[in-house]
């Protein structure tokens, strides 16, 4: 275990050197897929959060006195770049004191800890990375100037010079420090260490190689402050996130630590990075979502939603999302759990981000069974705010709310969905249709329910195609054949072929026919007039008018 020993300088600590910016991996938008009962069906997609953290060097303490930046004199110095030469200077002497030396990396932390536009190029020029880097590896009872050091190499570290600290050899001594005795000397390192795994996914699988994951985890078991924990907390969350995904069995140690961490009465913060790592660990095959649903944390989630401001709202939500996409019984699990209490409440957020959130979820909950669909579409206020979102909020939920409705239509039962046609719910589905530009995946997703609908209207004897051009489905329907998508043009083709009697378009210079009677035929060519009088699956071929022609010329 850790010993608590106090550092030498009172460290500051506080929220407000954890104001400004941490670093981590970029994920792409894309989302994940499983086969479906012959379709795709969307896995979670990452959102994107601060993923790298620089340190700002604080005035006062909470308590009111100076910060740990004043020099061993006392005195609060205030460092500009036009004092590099002399800090380089004492750093490069072999004749400086400890507390010279001290002095000297406090000063070029202070430099690099300014609210904009650090001058990280002029330190790095300076030729004193190396020094800081060697400085990590002084004796440990040398506890401030190891601190200084790993703060001043965290700050580039959060910078675009993340490459420079890696190759300069940081990574072996940042990671034996966090076993240090002092618990603020660990907490630097991990922010550090933090930074450079959010880099990118190169950093990330070469720090989880070095074996960095089991000191972490340490911290996490036994942590020496709560900003400790949050930090150390938050680097095992950047260890874990990024496409493409680090290798389970390098991040799997960590699941049990951050689930038995969500249940510690702890502060939101770690408890909110802890929840993002297992939303990224969560992302993916059924096996990873099981390692993780094992644990128990379905229920402690459930908690989660009983506080609809909470932070911890967005990243439960991912989880649970990413739950859902696993197998019926893994679904059904998070079903049992009781998800649906709180879906209705979810779906009228005036958060759009919970909205978006909890459409995706549902349609991962109606691309399963049909006795799961059942379980959702139970309660009328549930389907009627889904259907809201998929005609009325911003596009990006209208889209997930969408995928949820066509998703009824095209697994569940054909009372399921006369069921969803009798609350408008197809209307969203023909609404989007509109939007020429849409996401290919969003229309055809839409084209599909439609398809099913008239699908389940011709067994039915329902007038289906007389409510979807009432939508003005069949304008849209018509107009996405020009559409640069070929699964587009042969989902709007099988429809008006098999639905509406559309043959394949003539020649428009072709003269009409001449009748028996001299007059020529012409065939209706709009679909609204196709279905006047028949049934919408089985819409009669309307017959051609004549007109009569005089002989004089026009």
């Amino acid at each position: 275990s850790f010993s608590q020993h106090t550092h030498t300088h009172t460290m500051f600590r506080e929220n407000e050197r954890r104001s400004n910016f941490k670093k981590g991996i970029d994920n792409s938008d894309g989302r994940r897929r499983r086969q479906e009962t012959t379709r795709q069906i969307r896995k979670a997609k990452k959102d994107e959060n601060l993923l790298k953290r620089r340190m700002a060097a604080p005035a006062i303490t909470p308590n009111g006195s100076m910060d740990d930046s004043a020099s061993s004199s006392g005195q609060m110095t205030a460092y500009t770049v036009a004092d590099i030469p002399q800090l380089e200077q004492t750093l490069k002497n072999p004749q400086s004191t400890l507390e010279q030396m001290e002095d000297a990396v406090r000063g070029f932390r202070r430099i690099l800890s300014v609210e904009r536009n650090p001058p990280v190029h002029a330190v790095l020029e300076a030729g004193v990375l190396p020094i800081l880097i060697q400085c990590l590896t002084k004796d440990p009872q040398a506890s401030t100037l190891i601190f200084e050091a790993a703060w001043a190499l965290t700050n580039i570290a959060s910078t675009q010079e993340t490459a420079t600290v890696v190759e300069g050899g940081a990574v072996p001594p940042l990671i034996q420090l966090l076993c240090h005795a002092v618990p603020d000397v660990r907490e630097q390192a991990a922010w550090c260490l933090g930074n450079i795994a959010g880099d990118n996914t190169v950093f990330r699988n070469t720090l989880l190689h070095h074996g960095v994951l089991e000191p972490l985890l340490k911290n996490i078991a036994q942590p020496g402050s709560m900003s400790l924990l949050a930090n150390v907390t938050w680097a095992v969350s950047n260890l874990c996130r990024g496409k493409p995904a680090p290798a389970f069995e390098l991040v799997a140690p960590a699941i049990p630590f951050l689930a038995d961490l969500l249940k510690k009465d702890v502060t939101d913060e770690a408890k909110v990075d802890a929840t993002w790592a297992l939303s990224y660990l969560s992302d993916g095959p059924n096996e990873r979502i099981e390692a993780i649903m094992s644990t128990g944390v379905v229920h402690t989630f459930m908690g989660f939603l009983q506080e609809k401001s909470s932070p911890l709202l967005t990243p439960t939500l991912r989880c649970l999302g990413n739950f859902v996409t696993g197998s019926d019984e893994q679904t059904q699990a998070v079903l049992d759990a009781g998800i649906l209490d709180h879906i209705g409440e979810l779906l009228e957020s005036g958060r759009k981000a919970i909205r978006k959130e909890t459409c995706w979820l549902v349609s991962n909950i109606t691309a399963g069974t049909q006795p799961q669909i059942a379980m959702f579409i139970r309660n009328q206020n549930r389907v009627n705010s889904l259907i809201s979102n998929a005609s009325n909020s911003a596009w990006e939920v209208r889209k997930e709310a969408v995928w949820a409705l066509s998703n009824i239509c095209t697994v569940g039962s054909d009372v399921q969905v006369m069921g969803l046609v009798q609350s408008e719910g197809v209307r969203p589905l023909a609404e989007i249709l509109a939007f020429m530009n849409a996401d290919t995946s969003v229309l055809v997703a839409a084209l599909d329910g439609i398809e099913q609908v008239l699908a389940i209207g011709a067994r039915h004897d329902k007038e289906y195609g007389t409510l979807l051009d009432e939508y003005n489905a069949i304008d849209y329907i018509e107009e996405l054949q020009q559409h640069p998508s070929n699964a587009v043009y042969e989902k709007t083709l099988k429809i008006l072929e098999t639905y509406f009697g559309a043959d394949e378009q003539e020649d428009e210079n072709l003269a009409p026919a001449m009748t028996d009677s001299g007059t020529f035929g012409f065939g209706l060519s709009s679909p609204k007039q196709l279905f006047p009088t028949g049934h919408a699956g089985h819409a009669q071929q309307a017959a051609p008018l004549t007109f009569s022609f005089p002989n004089t010329a026009h």
